[in-house]
């Protein structure tokens, strides 16, 4: 028989990766205080093997996906010159950095958490590390989509750029926008090791956990996840309206806005590669919606109701950091394997002798 933390207990493992809150902060405060009065030790509640060695499994193999595939996308980045060139595969190479740490850093505590009934051996430092790459990878990862969702809309209402010498997204101001993301997570993530917390130590009764004020958990959650995310999914409503309305003046060979002339063919390329484009930032929307909101919503209902939190089954949270986590292994999936160019690239990359000058 394996073991988990009781419901009642705050576990790291268990944490609102999104917002920065576990989902009985508070509550575990006040719990360990009374076992200290108590001399009571915390033990775990058992969770059968049959349920622990699936879900350790699909954890191991989102692991090693999510590596592979994202290692496979940076190399291929920074190997090949006419990839890294590219502006929107800047923001791709940020995502899947953000990816890369959160599969090497993040999940195999979660693993390890899995069969050891959630007791930290790893000391301060490291809990204070793994909180911090917690915090600083998925908001990373929406406020990069924001950043490409932009992009697109930009590229396709006006897809020749006919009036700047250069287009809106250049190379470097997607380097500038890539780092200042990440400058941003970082210092938020930091702001709990700088001593906005509600407790001195982040490890007690050899648990990792989150001593986080409800003040930061909503901020969190609003600015880091809600507010991006809302902004994306608005911006990709305007690109529907805007490519249903293209496609209907291309079909009828007029302009979509002064009916003066007929679009050339390399407008119509262009236009066609953005709608592309847009398709797969789409769906890069949508999983994140799949892997990530159900999650969230669990954990924010359980930060405003404690005993509602006290309800959630171990297994169902378990279960629902899992799905998170499925996202940092679609991602290659969604952005690099599906192009063209990554595809040409990678037999390069790998060492089997192919030509890619046709397809770049």
């Amino acid at each position: 028989m394996l073991y988990a933390r009781p419901t009642k207990q705050v576990i790291i493992s268990m944490l609102t990766i999104v917002n920065g809150s576990n989902f009985l902060g508070e509550a575990v405060n006040m719990n360990n205080t009374a076992e200290q009065d108590q001399g009571v030790t915390e033990s775990p509640i058992p969770l059968p093997s049959s349920f622990v060695y699936p879900v350790a499994t699909c954890h191991i193999l989102i692991v090693a996906v999510a590596v592979i595939g994202n290692i496979m996308v940076c190399s291929a980045i920074l190997i090949n010159k006419n990839l890294r060139k590219m502006p929107t595969n800047v923001f791709i190479f940020s995502l899947a950095s953000s990816d890369l740490l959160t599969a090497t850093l993040a999940m195999p505590f979660d693993i390890e958490g899995l069969f050891l009934g959630w007791v930290w051996n790893h000391g301060e430092a490291i809990c204070r590390a793994w909180i911090t790459v917690y915090l600083i990878t998925v908001p990373t990862s929406i406020l990069t989509l924001l950043a490409v969702s932009l992009d697109r809309y930009k590229s396709l209402s006006d897809p020749l750029n006919r009036y700047r010498r250069l287009g809106f997204m250049t190379h470097k101001r997607a380097i500038v926008i890539s780092l200042v993301i990440w400058l941003y997570s970082i210092l938020f993530a930091l702001l709990p090791i700088m001593g906005w917390r509600t407790a001195r130590k982040f490890v007690e009764f050899n648990v990792c956990w989150f001593p986080f004020p409800p003040v930061y958990t909503a901020l969190s959650s609003t600015v880091n996840f809600i507010l991006p995310l809302t902004i994306a999914c608005g911006i990709h409503l305007k690109i529907y309206r805007l490519v249903c309305r293209q496609l209907k003046n291309f079909n009828t060979s007029q302009r979509a806005e002064n009916n003066d002339s007929e679009p050339s063919e390399g407008e119509r390329k262009i236009f066609f590669r953005n709608v592309r484009a847009f398709k797969t930032t789409t769906m890069f929307v949508c999983a994140i919606f799949l892997c990530w909101v159900p999650y969230s919503s669990v954990s924010i209902v359980a930060v405003l109701c404690e005993s509602c939190a006290a309800a959630i089954p171990s297994e169902a949270r378990v279960v629902l950091v899992m799905i998170g986590y499925l996202n940092s292994a679609l991602n290659p999936f969604l952005f690099a394997f599906r192009s063209k160019r990554f595809k040409a690239v990678y037999p390069n990359v790998f060492g089997s002798p192919r030509r890619v000058a046709r397809v770049m």
